[in-house]
């Protein structure tokens, strides 16, 4: 299982213990010690999946997260137990993935493996796939790219994955709790409130009112629905 892993830790030894770890799974790591050289990594080289600590010397990770986030690009946050409120900005920045730090190198190689073969089922999924058209929007899972009036949305990986969801089933309500499960699966960071935020973050991406929305609709009392056109 090939793969490349950008590794952002603030700390010289757990960098070097994590990124050990990682190797020896025989994926490519990049390792970064500052949000700074992150950056720089992310514009010099592709990578599949971001680990960044919170807590870096010149700034939050979360930062880092925003900068080098892509669709086809995983991202995991690691938060210390006192990270609440960094936690609730992470979501609104949309860090795929949450794990508590220090983090155990063998629990972080069971996360990564698992984006792996997450990526490479939705791949095969995604092979050959017909585009999903409702209204003026127009998804192309294999792709994944969303175009809307044939203007180009840039959306993070959940963000498409919901999209997915929901315009696959226009005029279907989905509850949050089924949302959570088939966009995010287990996730111990991750409640229902994360699919309200994200359905917001849809909404303004997609140019979507968010006071009277007529795409992404909410249904009271039970969830979401993409709404169906009438023509």
């Amino acid at each position: 299982m090939s793969g490349t892993v950008l590794l952002v830790i603030g700390d010289d030894e757990e960098r070097l213990r994590l990124r050990r770890a990682l190797a020896g799974e025989g994926w490519r790591v990049i390792p970064a010690g500052t949000g700074h050289h992150a950056r720089q990594m992310a514009l010099r080289q592709d990578f599949d999946v971001a680990v960044v600590d919170n807590r870096l010397p010149d700034e939050r990770g979360f930062q880092v997260i925003s900068a080098v986030q892509k669709p086809e690009v995983a991202t995991v946050a690691l938060l210390r137990d006192e990270d609440t409120m960094d936690r609730i900005v992470g979501i609104e920045l949309g860090a795929d993935y949450y794990m508590r730090s220090p983090v155990n190198p063998r629990e972080l190689v069971a996360r990564v493996k698992q984006i792996f073969r997450k990526k490479s089922a939705s791949s095969g999924r995604e092979d050959g796939s017909p585009k999903i058209f409702v209204g003026d929007l127009e998804i192309d899972p294999e792709q994944v790219q969303v175009t809307k009036g044939g203007k180009e949305i840039s959306l993070s990986r959940r963000e498409f994955d919901l999209l997915c969801v929901l315009a696959r089933r226009p005029g279907r309500v989905f509850e949050r709790s089924a949302l959570l499960r088939q966009v995010w699966g287990q996730d111990e960071y991750i409640d229902e409130r994360t699919v309200n935020v994200y359905v917001q973050r849809l909404r303004t991406k997609l140019g979507d009112n968010s006071e009277k929305p007529k795409l992404i609709e909410t249904v009271r009392g039970f969830g979401y629905r993409l709404v169906k056109p009438t023509s």
